[in-house]
């Protein structure tokens, strides 16, 4: 089990503000659509259409809000997908950006961060001078020169919450499929 990001003075977090928006978006839909199934079927078959729903807004929330970078003076938390990386800085050789952040490792291998910017491929889609993954490797770079030796190793975890919910709406769609007769194939 993770311990808890170490207090410090400065804490910076990377993540996707538009997997908000679509969480919100899928959220919004998948609320009119229970309503209107609720409405026009019967609570009972909108409690038996929910869970597909749920699935899709699961979907959402796992790649798109789930994912993001958590550092501070004394080491980086990577959140990605279903897993959670701690990485104190004294187990990082090096940071990089290529698509997203990597992390390289003293022990050998590499991270990938699934949160905080992408790089911008395209020089016509970059609207500001800078690039805002170039500025957050940058910022990641500054807080590994400047931090303290720390000997914790690197720690891996399972993001159990979304282990759970992922398993629930499983058992959910699958309870559906079980008292509807299971899926119903046009033609």
């Amino acid at each position: 089990m993770l311990g808890t990001m170490p207090d410090s003075s400065e804490k910076v977090v990377f993540r996707s503000v538009m997997g908000w928006v679509w969480l919100a978006l899928a959220g919004g839909v998948s609320l009119f659509l229970i309503g209107d199934m609720a409405v026009r079927g019967g609570a009972w078959d909108a409690f038996l259409v929910a869970p597909w729903l749920l699935a899709v807004c699961w979907l959402v929330w796992v790649f798109q809000v789930v994912p993001r970078i958590v550092a501070d003076g004394r080491g980086v938390r990577l959140h990605n997908l279903l897993r959670i990386v701690d990485l104190p800085w004294s187990a990082v050789a090096g940071v990089r950006l290529r698509y997203s952040a990597e992390f390289d490792l003293r022990a050998g291998g590499k991270i990938t961060a699934w949160g905080g910017h992408s790089r911008r491929m395209h020089l016509q889609l970059k609207r500001a001078s800078s690039d805002p993954a170039e500025d957050e490797v940058a910022q990641l770079e500054r807080l590994h020169a400047e931090a303290e030796a720390d000997d914790r190793p690197v720690e891996r975890s399972w993001n159990v919450g979304a282990i759970a919910a992922g398993a629930l709406i499983v058992c959910w769609i699958a309870f559906a499929l079980t008292v509807t007769g299971g899926p119903v194939l046009p033609g």
